[in-house]
């Protein structure tokens, strides 16, 4: 299979609401807590290296040498996940094969975030047949006359919000139902977490404008509310970490690059 280089991830959130996924509880009901332990390990082998994972007849056995479970107790596990529909079932049952439309659309989130190229060529749940990441397109210099060479440099921390375009449809709803004055403890943790002053809710709003804006340019789309927020939380967290990096770059080394996106997390809730 062709696949676009450095396809697996090396992270994938964990939100805070994995364990009111409806899913997620009748597993720990039918197989109890260390069920739990499979699937995240599961998820783990499956976002090292793309977005799906071929079954395997030796997969009981590395699942039960990495989490010490009975493979007999994995293999049972891992059929509760595709009657849950953690796993899609008709694909399983096809072409041996281990994913969902969830971690799909999860893998393509974060490989966009991450300002990466990828496709789902093979397997895919989707609606389109590939990720589409916004890429800008770079004109051909005409030839006898080199390109102009331009330093790169820094951007600074924005001290006041940039004009954004307007949010649209559900983006706008939600942005207003999310800084509304009943959600007022719930900004102040977020800005704590983010490192930033108790009641500093307008640096949040410049983050979460900085995001809606490359949704609306992407077309990005969520179910819900819930899956809206915390997909804003988690962009949000990676825009505020990389503008504090590039302040500090300015202070010590003005002209270096930065590096590319990174954020150590876990697993996800209901969009795993």
């Amino acid at each position: 299979m062709a696949r676009i280089a450095k396809s697996g991830l090396e992270y994938f959130p964990f939100d805070v609401d994995f364990f009111q996924d409806i899913r997620i509880r009748k597993l720990i009901k039918r197989q109890g807590g260390k069920a739990v332990t499979i699937y995240a390990l599961l998820l783990c082998l499956i976002y090292k290296n793309g977005y799906y994972m071929k079954w395997d007849n030796e997969l009981p056995f590395i699942g039960s040498e990495m989490s010490g479970f009975d493979e007999v107790y994995i293999s049972e596990v891992i059929k509760t996940c595709l009657t849950l529909g953690l796993f899609d079932k008709n694909l399983y049952d096809t072409k041996y094969v281990l994913t969902s439309k969830g971690i799909q659309v999860r893998y393509c989130n974060i490989q966009r975030l991450n300002k990466r190229m990828s496709r789902i060529d093979e397997y895919s749940l989707l609606d389109e047949p590939q990720c589409k990441i916004a890429t800008t397109s770079k004109s051909k210099p005409k030839q006898g006359k080199a390109p102009r060479q331009v330093t790169p440099q820094p951007p600074a921390v924005p001290l006041t919000p940039t004009p954004q375009p307007p949010a649209s449809g559900n983006n706008a709803k939600w942005l207003t139902e999310f800084f509304a004055d009943n959600h007022s403890e719930n900004l102040r943790l977020l800005c704590k977490n983010f490192g930033l002053g108790i009641d500093d809710t307008g640096r949040l709003r410049i983050l979460a404008d900085a995001v809606i804006a490359e949704w609306e340019l992407s077309h990005t789309e969520h179910r819900d509310y819930t899956d809206w927020s915390r997909h804003l939380i988690s962009a949000m967290r990676i825009k505020n970490r990389d503008a504090s990096s590039k302040a500090s770059d300015q202070n010590q080394q003005p002209s270096a690059p930065t590096s590319d996106h990174t954020f150590n997390g876990g697993f996800g809730g209901q969009d795993i």
